[in-house]
């Protein structure tokens, strides 16, 4: 392996701002649609940003470019979208990170990509949880606190918990998954290694 240029973290820097973007987009249109929708939102994030993924790795093919890339869109999401929850962020980095080992372990072979950005958006999902989960008397108290209705609360905690969360994240994995393949597609004429 090469040795980091300055080139590679200007390239990171650049599309992780670009997937970051994308992301607090996605995510808005997603909960205009409808609520239900925006609990999807993480798979159709990964069906749509995965050839930005595909392309990062490939095109730096060094071991930290995933997790810096991937550390840095969720903290840029996270901090511009208002949703800026250390747990949050620290779960998907920590989940990338393990799939930046696997992938230089086992090499940047598409199926392996597939499967670990699969787990990268499930940890969105479950990231997105842990205050339901481990937190939720205090959560609750400030939600009530800033206004919302008790019934919503309950209806909400009630869709991103359990089996809902097992579904969400399975769903997640899927277009994570899903978006590695659609991006060695689309990369094909580019990336030469991917033929």
């Amino acid at each position: 392996m090469n040795a980091w240029k300055i080139s590679d973290f200007v390239l990171i820097g650049i599309l992780a701002a670009v997937y970051g973007v994308l992301v607090m987009g996605i995510g808005a249109l997603t909960v205009l649609m409808a609520p239900m929708m925006h609990a999807l939102s993480p798979a159709v994030i990964g069906v749509l940003l995965g050839t930005i993924v595909l392309f990062v790795v490939k095109k730096i093919p060094k071991f930290g470019a995933l997790t810096l890339f991937i550390g840095i869109s969720t903290a840029l999401f996270a901090g511009f979208s208002g949703m800026m929850y250390v747990p949050f962020v620290g779960t998907v980095t920590a989940t990338a990170f393990v799939v930046d080992l696997v992938v230089h372990r086992l090499g940047c072979k598409t199926p392996v990509l597939a499967v670990g950005y699969g787990l990268i958006q499930s940890a969105y999902v479950f990231g997105g949880a842990i205050p339901l989960l481990f937190f939720l008397e205090q959560n609750m108290e400030k939600w009530q606190a800033a206004g919302m209705d008790m019934q919503f609360i309950e209806r909400m905690v009630a869709h991103s918990t359990g089996w809902f969360l097992l579904a969400g994240m399975a769903i997640a994995f899927a277009g994570g998954f899903i978006g590695i393949y659609l991006g060695k597609r689309v990369l094909k004429k580019h990336l030469k290694e991917l033929a």
